[in-house]
This record gives C-alpha cells, sequence and structure tokens, in this order.
C-alpha cells in the first residue's frame, strides 16, 4: 500500500509546519511487490521512475526503504541525481522549504521552494500524473518578480519567466512523473 504520491502529499503537508529538513521521508523499492496493485492503477509504484520516487523525499531526509542489493541494476541510474543531491542538499537545507503548486493527488503539479534569501533558493517542480506539459506554478515568488531557474537535476530546462499577480510561475516539464531541481534567482 505505497504511492508515492502519498508519501509526497505527506511531506508537502507537513512542511508549511514541520523544517523538511527534519523529517524522514522514505522511497521504496519499486519493483518489489508489483503484482500487489491492480495492473490497470496508473499511480501504482511499479509505473514511475525511480529517480522521481527519489525526488519526491529528497527536499527531506531520503530514507531508502529498502535492501539494496535487492534492487535491479536500473536502480542505479539515479546515482548522478544523488550527487547533485548531495552537493547542494545542505544548502537548500539552510533555508526554509514550503509547498508550492497544488496539493499533491497523483494527478497535479506540485513542489517545493527553499528561500535562501531575498533572492536566490532552489524550486523542485514535480509533475505527478497530469496530461498538461505545462502550468502555473503557485510559488512564494512576489507578483511580478522575474524569475531566472537554473537546472540541477531532473527532466526541466533552464529558463526565466514573470510571476503573476498571484504568486504563479510558469513551468514546463516533458512527461507524466517527471521533475525538476532548480537553483533561481530573483532578478526584480
Amino acid at each position: 500500500n505505497y504511492y508515492p504520491h502519498w508519501t509526497l502529499r505527506n511531506l508537502w503537508m507537513l512542511s508549511r509546519y514541520v523544517p523538511a529538513r527534519n523529517l524522514q521521508i522514505e522511497f521504496l523499492n519499486l519493483w518489489r511487490n508489483a503484482d500487489k496493485y491492480p495492473g490497470d492503477d496508473p499511480l501504482a509504484p511499479g509505473k514511475i521512475p525511480f529517480a522521481y520516487a527519489f525526488a519526491v523525499a529528497m527536499m527531506a531526509q531520503p530514507l531508502a526503504w529498502f535492501e539494496g542489493t535487492g534492487l535491479p541494476e536500473e536502480a542505479f541510474e539515479i546515482a548522478p541525481l544523488l550527487a547533485v543531491w548531495r552537493e547542494h542538499a545542505g544548502r537548500y537545507h539552510a533555508g526554509t522549504t514550503l509547498p508550492v503548486g497544488d496539493e499533491p493527488d497523483g494527478v497535479s503539479w506540485t513542489g517545493f521552494q527553499s528561500l535562501i534569501g531575498e533572492t536566490e533558493g532552489y524550486l523542485l517542480v514535480l509533475r505527478e500524473l497530469s496530461p498538461e506539459d505545462s502550468t502555473k506554478l503557485a510559488t512564494w515568488f512576489d507578483p511580478g518578480a522575474r524569475v531566472r531557474l537554473r537546472r540541477l537535476a531532473g527532466a526541466g530546462a533552464d529558463s526565466e519567466g514573470e510571476v503573476d499577480a498571484s504568486g504563479r510561475l510558469p513551468v514546463s516539464l516533458p512527461t507524466p512523473f517527471s521533475f525538476c531541481l532548480y537553483s533561481y534567482t530573483v532578478e526584480s
């Protein structure tokens, strides 16, 4: 009964009240127990990329809830993502991490923003099983701010955008169950 979007929702809801850096958030061996989920369940763990499952937990303290010896070889393809996480986690944990986007429900656009200072920080954008390849993500930026995003890991690309009057920033990701960790600077 493990669903990555349930774990994501727990972190997303708690991060308003408890620093995300203080929470251990699990990610599991997605290949295990595949027979326990209906074959037509689009949110079943076995249908979600392993890197995405790790990304769900990366703004907290990721807890690998499995034996590494039980993973298939393809699981180790997340090594570059782990390297980026090791390089940047201390910095974004030093900031204030808050939820952005919509409440995770398996089909939304969601994520986290780590506010380092007035003009810099990190943004983790997660596209769940949403059919849209772009959205305007609710953020903690001031309306009218110009934000420059620099891709650190994931499927996104460097971009620049203006925050609308309701605090939303345009973002895009190419496929469902994709993510991007950005560092950002605010230019105005």
